[in-house]
């Protein structure tokens, strides 16, 4: 095709290295790497697949990509992402309950596949959820690729979980598929589920979006209280559900954190007994009150939850306790730093939670030195 252009570029030796060992870190061989690119962006890509390992020629090797001009740039994009030269690589592991990984990841990936090509990053949900071993899953969510990206990722990612609503009637409803729900169904874009108890003579009512379309979400369940009581600002109640390992940590000292999000939100939260509470049960937070406390209360919960920040420096940039010390006060962040074996470089982890996201980044500008 004479529209086709040819790009070669060089990239990181050690990291293509360690990715035709299969030792990289989200398990995506240089086979299956190169491959997804072929496919998503409708190129042809040629590397060096032979390179000898560990080699005593530092030289960086080329990557051919031939296609449409559009494709072979956004190609070389890709690749650069994961296998740049400059260091300028990143990984975030974020805490995404395992019960909402298949709903953020969509029908057949369809939406991380989308925040992937938006973001130019390698996004990998944990394996070992997918056997029916319930005791060991994971809820730890990993992105790679530039800050901007990964930043960026993260927050499609938190805007495709689900959110949910739910109400009490004190009574039981004989038909639940009547016309007016299918038709807040169908123009809110939720699901309606409605659960009698008629022991209690109590139906409880769950609404069931996402947060991207957490206006819309929020109209229906309105709308849906209007025709069922009478009444559209009901009290409404939300689970979350976050892992029991992260519960003392978000409850702060002496409920001192918890207390503060019920006060400015106004909402009622309620964390599981780990003494009482059944194995499905032990992670799940009840959120009660108006629907907009209960929306606020979540998102300042979720802005609570762990955020590990993962990068290299070059062994040439000195990094001091003092200048760590000084920015692990400043920018409330926790910060270690490990030599990596056999590698020119060290490996720094920065720890904080996702609602001071900025200052993580912050912290790692700082420490490759831009001071700015």
């Amino acid at each position: 095709d004479p529209n086709f252009v040819e790009d070669r570029f060089r990239v990181d030796r050690k990291k293509l290295e360690q990715m035709l060992q299969d030792s990289y870190d989200d398990d995506e061989g240089a086979e299956d790497f190169f491959q997804r690119i072929m496919d998503e962006t409708n190129t042809q890509i040629t590397w060096p697949s032979k390179l000898k390992i560990g080699a005593k020629s530092k030289k960086d090797p080329h990557i051919k990509v031939i296609g449409y001009p559009n494709d072979v740039k956004i190609a070389k994009e890709k690749i650069v992402a994961i296998l740049d030269t400059k260091g300028n690589r990143v990984t975030l592991k974020m805490d995404v309950s395992h019960t909402e990984h298949s709903h953020v990841i969509g029908k057949g990936g369809n939406n991380i596949k989308r925040v992937m090509q938006e973001t130019g990053c390698h996004i990998h949900f944990p394996d070992s959820n997918r056997g029916s071993n319930v005791q060991e899953k994971s809820n730890q969510v990993s992105i790679a690729g530039q800050p901007n990206g990964v930043e960026n990722a993260r927050a499609q990612i938190r805007e495709l979980l689900p959110l949910v609503f739910m109400f009490e009637l004190p009574m039981t409803i004989p038909e639940t598929t009547t016309p007016a729900i299918q038709q807040i169904q169908n123009t809110y874009n939720v699901t309606v589920s409605i659960k009698q108890r008629p022991r209690m003579y109590v139906t409880t009512v769950i609404v069931r979006g996402s947060v991207n379309n957490a206006k819309l979400v929020k109209e229906a369940t309105c709308r849906l209280g209007e025709q069922l009581t009478g009444n559209g600002s009901i009290p409404v109640s939300m689970q979350l559900e976050i892992a029991p390992q992260h519960h003392l940590f978000i409850i702060g000292r002496g409920g001192v954190n918890i207390k503060q999000i019920m006060q400015r939100t106004g909402a009622s939260i309620h964390f599981p007994d780990p003494s009482t509470s059944t194995p499905q049960r032990k992670g799940t937070v009840y959120i009660t009150g108006n629907m907009d406390s209960v929306a606020m209360a979540r998102q300042q919960l979720i802005g609570c939850l762990p955020l590990v920040l993962m990068f290299d420096v070059k062994d040439d940039i000195e990094l001091k306790q003092s200048q760590i010390s000084q920015l692990m006060e400043k920018l409330d962040v926790y910060i270690s730093v490990k030599p990596k074996p056999k590698q020119p470089s060290k490996s720094v982890i920065v720890k904080s939670i996702e609602r001071n996201a900025t200052n993580m980044y912050l912290a790692r500008l700082f420490l490759l030195g831009f001071d700015s």
